[in-house]
């Protein structure tokens, strides 16, 4: 009977053990801190934001679909697809696909936030061994993208951009990237929307330097 109870400890430890890791995989994504109510994060500025991701694009959500992990089913994820526009890193098809972990509960019925039609800016970060990944720094990572009746088109994060050009021209000039001229007043504010033109050219900056 010990033997018994012994093997089957055993076994429910094993299944364990993989959805820890893929739970802390999910963590190591968002760049800290614990998965509640959103899973809180330190700040990204748009240097952390370049550096860290692995793919940024832009572009409008064609369809977001919650569904269990395929290897855990108790776990949530939400399959965005995305209808590329613009890729400023990385490399990306027409129809960009990722998949997500959903932290809070309450995200399932919103399909975590991404909503058909609407146009994103994402800083994705690389896909884990559990084919999950995220924005950097999660709502940090993940711009909407306004037009107004004119066509001028603003970006604004999950912060209101808030610290996003935080002491950005040294940190630029440390590593050789020459910020375009427009960014300038962009840069100078220290939260609210940012012309997407502007915020688009100064990625680039960024990555070609950092490259």
């Amino acid at each position: 009977m010990h033997s018994a109870v012994q093997c089957h400890s055993r076994r429910v430890f094993a299944t364990r053990i993989p959805l820890l890791a893929l739970v802390l995989a999910a963590l190591c994504l968002c760049g800290q801190a614990f998965a509640q109510s959103g899973a809180l994060t330190a700040p990204a500025d748009l240097d952390l934001l370049t550096r860290s991701a692995a793919t940024i694009i832009r572009g409008h959500v064609v369809s977001a679909v919650v569904e269990p992990h395929p290897q855990f089913s108790n776990l949530q994820t939400v399959v965005v697809t995305i209808s590329v526009a613009k890729v400023l890193k990385g490399e990306s098809p027409h129809l960009f696909t990722f998949r997500q972990f959903i932290w809070d509960a309450r995200d399932v019925t919103t399909a975590g936030g991404y909503r058909k039609s609407s146009e994103l800016l994402l800083f994705l970060n690389p896909n884990s061994s559990y084919g999950l990944t995220s924005p950097v720094g999660l709502e940090q990572g993940l711009f909407r993208v306004t037009r107004d009746t004119k066509g001028n088109a603003a970006a604004i994060n999950g912060r209101g951009n808030a610290g996003l050009f935080n002491q950005l021209q040294s940190k630029a000039s440390s590593y050789g990237a020459t910020l375009p001229p427009r960014a300038q007043s962009m840069i100078a504010k220290s939260s609210g929307p940012a012309e997407l033109d502007a915020l688009e050219e100064t990625i680039s900056a960024l990555v070609g330097a950092q490259r």
